[in-house]
């Protein structure tokens, strides 16, 4: 599932969450273990530290983090130069399939309510925290220099490649990878 820009909704029964800085990967744990991209780059081989995950299939972000603050940039030098000294972390946001069913056809509350039952192993995966109240949430985001909100309505279902969440950027995190990379300002290390 994809998310679309626009503005914040507040009306209707919707989720917000942190949009992570990183990676977007579709993990299948278990016997068959296979991590891909959005596009579908495989890149099970690129972080073997997910097999340690509960059998399921999961959607999230791989994110690497300095200060606390997720950094694009690391997140690169690992899946893209192979750097294995970066840690990442996997930000799960939902649920595909649970003991052998799948669930994108439940309502994103329910798929969420099965996700935080599932035990995850925390120094590798975590469950990203929803909130109910996106302005705060933004507030927080920008005050914080994350790169935006996340809408899921919840009682929306799981439909791959379509657009249904709505994400809000702060654009200001854009301007500071850009002024680092011209050497305006000091890169984050």
């Amino acid at each position: 599932m994809l998310a679309r820009s626009g503005t914040l909704p507040t009306r209707g029964l919707w989720a917000y969450k942190v949009k992570w800085d990183g990676f977007r990967a579709i993990v299948r744990a278990g016997a068959d273990y296979r991590v891909r991209s959005r596009r579908g780059w495989d890149m099970t081989a690129l972080v073997p530290e997910l097999q340690a995950l509960a059998p399921a299939v999961y959607d999230g972000e791989l994110v690497a983090f300095d200060d606390g603050i997720p950094y694009f940039p690391d997140v690169c030098s690992r899946l893209l130069n192979g750097d294995r000294t970066v840690q990442l972390v996997y930000m799960v946001f939902d649920v595909l399939a649970l003991d052998g069913r799948r669930t994108m056809g439940l309502p994103y509350s329910e798929r969420r309510r099965l996700l935080e039952q599932i035990d995850l192993p925390s120094d590798v995966a975590v469950v990203s925290d929803w909130f109910d109240d996106g302005p705060a949430l933004w507030d927080v985001v920008r005050e914080c220099g994350l790169e935006g909100v996340v809408a899921k309505r919840l009682d929306g279902h799981y439909l791959p490649g379509e657009r249904v969440w709505v994400k809000t950027k702060n654009r200001e995190t854009w301007w500071r990878y850009e002024l680092e990379r011209e050497g305006v300002i000091g890169a984050r290390r």
